[in-house]
């Protein structure tokens, strides 16, 4: 981590620790439209803070540890693609969107789209397009890759359908396509140029689902390990106990890992000869370990705060439902493994 990072997330932290768990989204999202931070990938000869995977990855975890609301991902995702894109107007859409005035959501998972034939309309569905409701369109790529466009949401043959979850921090929805014509003007690209661009914000969305996930980790692991030292069982804090401790000790070094994994492989992003194909593997692997520590810090946590931590209404809970929920954003777990495993036998 660089300095400047380690700066933008020590800053970030520091913001964001004044705000509530879960915190409302209508009123956090002009929060970080006001500081930039819609700004932070976007390169500095567009008008932006030029930080890059890095600077957004600081701020996703931060915003994991906070559990928060607000639609980032998507919204960076989406300027991203505008960023690498052929989009007409590009400068006046950036502005927009980076100020927090307008907002395009994309999708948080895979999702099953395709061209009919000639090219022209979109059939299929989006899923776990978060905050749908509220963006003016949405940014999308097909299964194949040929073709990565931004849908206007109030277009003919455009239907959201609100699609509630066990995890209460995020509204998602579906958008459904029906022969929706594509406007030429939006279309940011077709064909190999496509699939280029498909690959990388899938790998962005990879490594920022990394980001959010150890961060989560980490903050659930502070509060337990906090509720250990403060609550007593026969005249002793929790956390004087051999075992507890080993336990603690053992979910500590996998969110540290996770961390470590994550910051190794976006130092090395630029500079990885394999180009893309080999940065889609370190996000994968990220994403992965992330996702999987997570899991079980939450979990465990659940276990560790004993009783209260079985009420529904305590805060374990919400990380433990956004965990749950993380592992299925993205690739699944189980394509990472997957991919992973058939580049560990190619090595070997």
């Amino acid at each position: 981590m660089t300095t400047e990072v380690r700066e933008l997330h020590d800053s970030a932290r520091q913001v964001l620790g004044g705000i509530d768990l879960a915190a409302d989204e209508q009123a956090t999202w002009p929060l970080i439209a006001d500081l930039g931070w819609l700004m932070i990938s976007t390169p500095e000869d567009m008008g932006g803070l030029g930080m890059g995977l890095a600077g957004a990855c600081a701020l996703h975890m931060e915003l994991g540890r906070r559990l928060a609301t607000i639609p980032f991902l998507p919204a960076t995702l989406a300027i991203e693609a505008i960023c690498l894109g052929d989009l007409p107007g590009r400068e006046a859409w950036l502005e927009r969107l980076t100020a927090g005035s307008d907002y395009v959501a994309a999708p948080l998972a895979e999702s099953a789209l395709h061209l009919l034939p000639g090219d022209k309309e979109l059939a299929g569905t989006a899923v776990a397009v978060q905050s749908a409701d509220r963006a003016s369109h949405v940014m999308v790529w097909t299964s194949s890759g040929d073709c990565v466009a931004l849908v206007a949401l109030d277009r003919p043959g455009v239907r959201i359908h609100a699609r509630p979850t066990w995890d209460t921090t995020r509204r998602l929805f579906e958008v459904e396509f029906a022969g929706a014509v594509l406007d030429d003007a939006l279309v940011l690209a077709r064909g190999p140029a496509a699939q280029a661009l498909a690959r990388r914000l899938a790998t962005v969305r990879d490594f920022a689902l990394a980001a959010e996930a150890a961060g989560g980790a980490a903050a659930l692991l502070d509060l337990t390990v906090e509720y250990l030292q403060t609550r007593q069982q026969f005249g002793r804090p929790l956390a004087l106990f051999q075992a507890l401790k080993h336990r603690c000790a053992d979910l500590k070094a996998l969110t540290e890992g996770a961390q470590a994994l994550l910051q190794d492989s976006l130092a090395k992003l630029g500079d990885y000869p394999g180009g893309i194909a080999q940065a889609e593997l370190a996000g994968r692997a990220a994403k992965q370990l992330a996702c999987s520590a997570y899991a079980s810090v939450t979990e465990e946590s659940l276990q560790l705060h004993g009783g209260i931590g079985m009420t529904s209404e305590h805060v374990c809970h919400l990380f433990l439902k956004r965990a749950m929920l993380n592992e299925h954003l993205g690739r699944s777990q189980e394509s990472c493994s997957s991919d992973l495993a058939k580049a560990f036998l190619e090595c070997s």
